[in-house]
């Protein structure tokens, strides 16, 4: 994966505006130059998203430090009767995730709500004020929350207007598009690296460097072709916070329910409804390697079609390719138990364990992560998901 140190993500930026330039040192004057072609580029992009997306603040720092990545918090309220909602906002991740267990623990109510527009705003203008012509903004699935419809709306506030920001509607949740924006963000990146100040000859655009509707169709590729899976051992939470009936909340405490769930057309779906926890666990493995096949399967066929054609696409980068594999593991205060799920379904599927070639992976090392704060507000205590791609 690809990566900005400090001087790395100067040297990115501040050659992305050159045009083709001789071999010779660079003056104050052709700096002087470069930064206004820089500001006149017609393709400069940026992404941003929301913390749905389930990716390690340990990843989404490193990305952060390009300056082309902006990660937007979801507000988290838990509330108690009789007493004031409690906002958890200037804590630590740690501290978010300590008192939401002991919120599920206490029986209290947790409640998610998206980003306001001004938010969105706020984020675009800054974007744009560091010479982004473009903003691709990727979100949580619409049928789930308001937060595309705030991002749109965010979007015409600012000054980049609603043609200046793409809003990606993922329609899925957690890593499912989480993956797609940290690939969408390698593509820039690597695209960039060749314009750093050490190439003889930088050019901008670069060949590689995508169109922000190429983009977009790239991350909704990825994310139509992720599928994610998740185990959730009570209904208990999601009752509380008003994503399942009373009733069938009622229903699944008296069968011992322990459901695996996925999302379907953005919304969420059941597989299964298993009665005990270890089955439950067990079919979420089945179902995980069943798909890794069917995707491994399919990409074969594609690798074969692919083969027969003269030319390759003009920007294969941009291609969507699912190879089959697991490509995020989520947990909620169980991480050794999503580890050996995890270990279980690379055993069945014949692979190794968590040793991953980076160079085929678009995070290794961040594959096993906590669900963000809005998401385990309403899976609760022990809750697992996996993502395929």
């Amino acid at each position: 994966m690809l990566y900005c140190t400090s001087d790395e993500c100067h040297n990115v930026q501040g050659t992305l505006g050159e045009g083709s330039s001789s071999n010779h040192a660079l003056t104050n004057r052709k700096k002087g130059r470069n930064m206004e072609r820089e500001n006149k580029a017609e393709n400069r992009i940026a992404v941003v998203t929301d913390s749905a997306a389930a990716l390690d603040p340990e990843l989404v720092r490193r990305l952060s430090a390009c300056g082309n990545f902006v990660l937007v918090p979801m507000p988290v309220t838990i509330r108690t009767p009789g007493e004031p909602d409690r906002q958890l906002q200037d804590l630590t991740a740690a501290e978010v995730d300590e008192a939401i267990m002991l919120a599920h623990v206490m029986g209290q109510t947790v409640s998610t709500s998206g980003p306001a527009p001004g938010v969105f705003a706020d984020v675009y203008d800054e974007l744009a004020s560091r010479g982004f012509t473009h903003v691709v903004s990727v979100h949580l699935s619409g049928e789930l929350s308001g937060t595309v419809e705030a991002a749109r709306t965010g979007a015409r506030l600012s000054r980049l207007g609603s043609k200046g920001v793409s809003v990606v509607d993922s329609r899925t949740v957690a890593g499912a598009y989480g993956h797609a924006v940290v690939r969408a963000l390698e593509v820039l990146n690597s695209a960039s690296a060749g314009l750093r100040v050490e190439n003889p000859n930088p050019e901008y655009p670069s060949p590689d460097y995508p169109t922000a509707a190429q983009l977009v169709d790239y991350i909704q590729s990825v994310c139509e072709q992720s599928t994610l899976y998740f185990y959730i051992p009570t209904l208990d939470a999601l009752r509380r916070g008003g994503r399942v009936s009373p009733a069938l909340a009622m229903v699944g405490q008296m069968f011992q329910i322990k459901p695996i769930g996925t999302i379907t057309e953005g919304k969420l779906a059941y597989v299964e409804r298993p009665r005990t926890a270890a089955r439950a666990l067990e079919r979420l493995v089945e179902v995980t390697v069943q798909t890794c096949r069917e995707h491994q399967h399919a990409a074969a066929l594609n690798s074969a079609s692919a083969s027969s054609v003269a030319a390759a696409p003009a920007n294969s980068s941009l291609t969507a390719t699912p190879r089959g594999e697991v490509v995020a593991v989520h947990h909620v205060g169980n991480a050794a138990q999503a580890v050996q799920l995890y270990e279980q379904v690379q055993q069945m599927l014949g692979e190794s364990s968590l040793v991953h070639d980076a160079a085929d992976s678009s995070a290794p090392e961040f594959l096993v992560s906590a669900l963000p704060p809005v998401l385990s507000a309403h899976s609760g205590l022990g809750a697992v998901a996996l993502v395929v791609y």
